[in-house]
């Protein structure tokens, strides 16, 4: 069973290289650009690890995690 990374990032690139770094590994990969989508995604389905860029649109990557909290 894959465990879920969801990628919180508005960058292409961050999100193009989190994808093959984590392409041959057993992870479900969910990647959204902004941090009200991974606040949703986060509420709908838990992931069991986020990972956060600081600086993204709508909620940033500190407001992200005390939501979380």
């Amino acid at each position: 069973m894959s465990k879920k990374l969801l990628l919180a990032d508005d960058s292409i690139t961050i999100q193009k290289v989190i994808g093959i770094t984590f392409a041959n590994e057993d992870y479900a990969l969910e990647i959204v650009d902004n941090g009200n989508s991974a606040l949703e995604k986060a509420k709908a389905d838990p992931p069991d690890l986020i990972l956060a860029d600081v600086y993204m649109p709508g909620k940033n990557g500190y407001e992200l995690c005390e939501e979380i909290k």
